[in-house]
């Protein structure tokens, strides 16, 4: 049996942020009526997949965004514990957290409102305030079939490193991006960010973890993606959205 080590160098939990953006922008090349939905639906899985750590190894979860819907969902996700109250924002059912899990998300604006890395570079900045001396771990906002486990094993192994990067299922995206207490973040997350992120120093985790985190690497932007990652087995939300998606159609 392997024994996994959760935490860097200096044990201290970490902080994941994830850059959320405005829901009509998002998820355009994924091919269906109800992107958008698919699109808050695959974030609330993904965050709540992170929440799941244990608080010695996610300390907290910043959500970077401007968009309204997202706020109002992540907000009730967060205060009321029940995403189905409310104005209808989003899908449901939701998984119920429990309080320690909604103490640690924390949902900021976007303040620089200039793309992912200028989100993730304002994230970082607040984290550090707030979280000194705490590492950080960029993660994608939409992996909805992301299992717990699978972040457990790609921080234990970012945690051997000043910064680490993870590629996309198809190799040429990011997933996670990290950085340990002291080393700078340097979010590239953009077409072909893997070997940006490789090339500016970032340990590359993906040979070494390769198919033991599917979910992890499965982010969806098209059809096919959302069918593998079904495939994987997604999330709640996920699966509630897609179940009003069918519903729709005539």
């Amino acid at each position: 049996m392997v024994t996994f080590v959760w935490l860097p160098q200096g044990g201290a939990s970490w902080t994941v942020l994830l850059p959320l953006k405005n829901l009509a922008r998002a998820k355009s090349r994924l091919d269906r009526p109800d992107r958008s939905l698919l699109a808050l639906a695959m974030a609330i899985d993904t965050v709540t997949a992170v929440l799941a750590s244990a608080t010695d190894l996610v300390g907290a979860v910043v959500i970077v965004t401007n968009d309204q819907t997202f706020r109002r969902a992540l907000s009730r996700l967060r205060d009321q514990d029940d995403l189905s109250a409310g104005d209808g924002a989003g899908p449901s059912p939701a998984p119920a957290l429990s309080t320690q899990m909604r103490a640690r998300l924390v949902v900021v604006p976007d303040t620089p409102d200039q793309g992912l890395n200028p989100a993730l570079a304002h994230g970082a900045e607040l984290a550090a305030g707030r979280w000194p001396g705490h590492p950080l771990a960029a993660l994608s906002g939409d992996l909805p079939a992301l299992r717990t486990a699978e972040l457990h094993r790609a921080l234990a192994a970012a945690g051997n490193y000043r910064r680490a990067v993870l590629a996309d299922a198809a190799g040429t995206g990011t997933v996670l991006l990290t950085a340990t207490t002291g080393a700078p973040l340097r979010p590239s997350f953009g077409p072909h960010s893997h070997v940006a992120h490789r090339r500016s120093g970032a340990v590359d985790l993906t040979d070494a973890l390769g198919s033991s985190v599917p979910g992890l690497r499965r982010d969806v932007d098209t059809v096919d993606d959302l069918a593998q990652a079904r495939g994987l087995g997604v999330g709640g939300a996920t699966a509630a959205a897609l179940l009003v998606g069918r519903a729709a159609v005539p």
